[in-house]
């Protein structure tokens, strides 16, 4: 603008923009832009049209003055005929007024420029703790010696762990060291009793064949038939071997020292085969022992078997499907709404209840760890949404005892929505996406053993916004011990650490795969089972894809 480049170091001073004489300017219009006189202001831009209506302010206040934001070209991002009138404070959204009667009924909310004055004081407090947050890491990074690496503070640090591990390494081996000679020690004092006993047995041995050899020169039948069974007796003794004592040297690996690991955000997805199933969506997948799958598109569930590119369907059960999971014996354990967990026995077939309950309330989603617990998701009856009792994640053991229950947080608010996915880490975590309103937006919560919310995804702002919102429909982990959440309609697979925190995202669209919906991975290392759905409406029945995937 005229006046913000007249005010440049070294410029002739701005002229009236309306009389371009006066150079004494006391005036800006916004509407206009233009900066004026006192002459100017009160005699011509008061004559313009809609001058009445226009802002005009001193020019002192030009850095400081803020246009009052216009709320009333708000479109409706789900009814694009509708203008938003109202700011959910349940789903931190805003809604025109079908949302609010179909979607939003029973949630709380402001006016748009409440919500928007909510925003913006967040916007402020994340920029204050933005800047805080340079003049720490700038506070702790010091001079970089590019011509000596060895100097690099982080460096030195990780050298001295890597000595420190070495030398604990060596306290470990030398004590149990001791501990090996101690057991030789009383392995050889135990072969020298066998060794003699040994030596009784021969010595034994030697007098029955004596005896035997005397029986059979004595020609005497009666003899030979009372003192034969005798003599097979005493013959068939066990075996003794003392064997021999051996020591077996056992390898060094990373494993016991450690290893330098640099995080890589290339993942590699191949089609290995592609699978045509007869149901119209796999909503759930898992994998049994006897590498059969199990798939269900909710009302039906089939046990189907892989054979070079088809699928061998082995059994099949009209039941409804909410969660599902494969336990250590080859169960697959059910929740079909009720409040107690059904059971496919991987032996004889036959569908029972389990020993699990949580009654009053009804299953939602179901997971097995790998030291045999269930977790499961739970709710009160009724309808989902909106969201009311109690909606929570419960740990059960082998016996079906609840020992673990997970549901509010530090501050007493309530943790989940609706549990639709749950998966756990080796470093015991508990993941869960959580579902948050019927259209399917959701958000990872990932939990640690003692309940504490270490991490809250929801979702990348490269994939996500306000027209393509957070929709994870799975979750599993991975044998690094990363988990994948599947997401719905973006054909995206969001990869996370088992802390919940992005590595990266990959297009499951680019390798030709659509519409994947559930996950399981095999027990060969970097295999992995997709299902996918299709379109609503749609008669095509859906794929299953078998894929090899590295780098994550």
């Amino acid at each position: 603008m005229a006046f913000s480049q007249s005010i440049k170091r070294g410029q002739a001073p701005a002229t009236c923009n309306l009389c371009k004489m006066e150079t004494k300017i006391k005036w800006k219009c916004i509407n206009c832009d233009v900066i004026m006189c006192d002459k100017c202001k009160d005699k011509i831009h008061v004559k313009l049209k809609l001058a009445s209506d226009h802002t005009v302010i001193d020019i002192k206040r030009i850095g400081t003055y803020r246009e009052s934001p216009d709320f009333s070209n708000l479109i409706c991002e789900i009814h694009t005929d509708q203008s938003c009138v109202l700011f959910c404070t349940t789903c931190d959204t805003l809604v025109c007024t079908w949302c609010i009667n179909i979607i939003h009924n029973g949630h709380g909310f402001i006016q748009v420029s409440e919500g928007y004055k909510s925003k913006i004081e967040k916007v402020q407090n994340e920029q204050t703790k933005a800047k805080e947050k340079i003049k720490e890491l700038m506070k702790g990074k010091g001079p970089v010696d590019h011509d000596n690496v060895t100097d690099n503070k982080q460096y030195k640090d990780l050298i001295r762990k890597i000595e420190a591990r070495n030398i604990e390494i060596k306290k470990s081996a030398d004590k149990y060291a001791e501990e090996l000679k101690s057991e030789l020690k009383r392995k050889w004092e135990k072969q020298d009793k066998a060794t003699t006993i040994v030596d009784n047995i021969v010595d034994n041995l030697k007098k029955l064949i004596s005896n035997a050899e005397d029986i059979i020169q004595s020609k005497e039948v009666k003899k030979v038939f009372t003192e034969c069974e005798k003599l097979s007796t005493e013959v068939s003794i066990d075996d003794i071997d003392p064997g021999t004592i051996s020591f077996l040297p056992g390898q060094m690996s990373p494993y016991n020292v450690g290893s330098l690991q640099v995080v890589s955000n290339t993942v590699n997805v191949r089609i290995v085969k592609q699978f045509q199933t007869d149901i119209s969506k796999v909503g759930y997948l898992s994998l049994s022992p006897d590498n059969s799958l199990w798939i269900s598109d909710q009302d039906v569930i089939q046990k189907v078997k892989p054979v070079e590119h088809k699928l061998t369907v082995e059994s099949t059960f009209n039941i409804e499907v909410y969660g599902m999971a494969v336990n250590p014996t080859g169960d697959l354990l059910l929740s079909s709404g009720g409040s107690v967990l059904k059971q496919i026995s991987g032996t004889t077939g036959k569908l029972t209840d389990s020993i699990y309950n949580v009654d009053p309330l009804v299953y939602s989603a179901v997971h097995v760890t790998k030291d045999d617990k269930v977790i499961v998701g739970v709710k009160s009856s009724g309808k989902p949404f909106p969201v009311t009792g109690r909606r929570a994640i419960f740990v059960m053991n082998q016996k079906g005892e609840h020992e673990t229950i997970y549901e509010h947080n530090k501050n007493n608010i309530r943790i989940f929505a609706c549990v639709k996915s749950i998966t756990s880490t080796d470093n015991g975590n508990i993941c869960v996406v959580d579902k948050l309103s019927e259209d399917g937006r959701g958000k990872v919560v990932v939990l640690n053993r003692e309940g504490d919310i270490l991490q809250i995804y929801t979702g990348h702002h490269e994939v996500n916004n306000e027209k393509k919102p957070f929709k994870p429909v799975n979750i599993v982990t991975i044998p690094s011990d990363n988990i994948i959440v599947a997401e719905l309609n973006v054909y995206i697979f969001h990869i996370l650490n088992n802390c919940g925190h992005l590595i990266t995202h990959i297009n499951m669209g680019d390798i030709g795969i659509s519409k994947s919906y559930s996950l399981c991975f095999t027990r060969t290392a970097g295999q992995m089972y997709i299902g996918c759905t299709t379109r609503v409406g749609s008669s095509e029945k859906a794929k299953l894809y078998e894929v090899n995937i590295s780098g994550c």
